[in-house]
């Protein structure tokens, strides 16, 4: 992903983890916390996406240029797990984006103690993207139908995010 930019006028990012699903917000606390035990700067860059900040995210690379090349191939938010609260991008405090895979690997190793899965994993990777274990890669159209029908709680009922132990 890209930074949404600090000049962009219009959506702004956000890093609210009060908008994710309850169980997925805990993993991520945990995970963070973890990180910096282990001596790694991480932070949540992005939690939940609105479907205005996707839009112009997927525009990237499309019809605005640069990037040269598109940033995401998801055409909304609902194509994309951030859209439901159940991902988040993490980057480095000190360098943002410019960490070696290596320190984005070891961030993974403490997100995966908390269910969570990497975008670093994928065929198409994602480095500073994980998400909800129990989640698929790509939310699939049972999550949009289950969104339409009963909100995000629904999604996150189904994907076993709601009840915090």
């Amino acid at each position: 992903d890209m930074s949404a930019g600090t000049g962009d006028a219009g959506p702004t990012v956000s890093r609210d983890l009060a908008l994710l699903a309850p169980v997925f917000r805990v993993a991520v606390e945990r995970a963070i916390a973890d990180c910096q035990a282990r001596g790694l700067d991480a932070y949540v860059y992005e939690a939940y996406r609105s479907p205005e900040l996707q839009a112009l995210y997927y525009a990237r690379g499309r019809t605005v240029v640069p990037p040269i090349k598109p940033v995401t191939n998801a055409p909304t938010n609902l194509q994309s797990w951030h859209g439901y609260g159940l991902a988040v991008d993490v980057i480095s405090k000190s360098k943002a984006w410019d960490q070696p895979e290596e320190w984005f690997a070891r961030v993974a190793e403490s997100f995966a103690k908390f269910g969570c899965r990497w975008g670093g994993e994928w065929k198409q990777r994602d480095l500073p993207h994980f998400q909800w274990g129990r989640c698929q890669p790509s939310p699939s159209d049972t999550a949009r139908v289950l969104i339409a029908a009963g909100g995000l709680p629904a999604v996150w009922d189904a994907a076993g995010a709601v009840m915090v132990a």
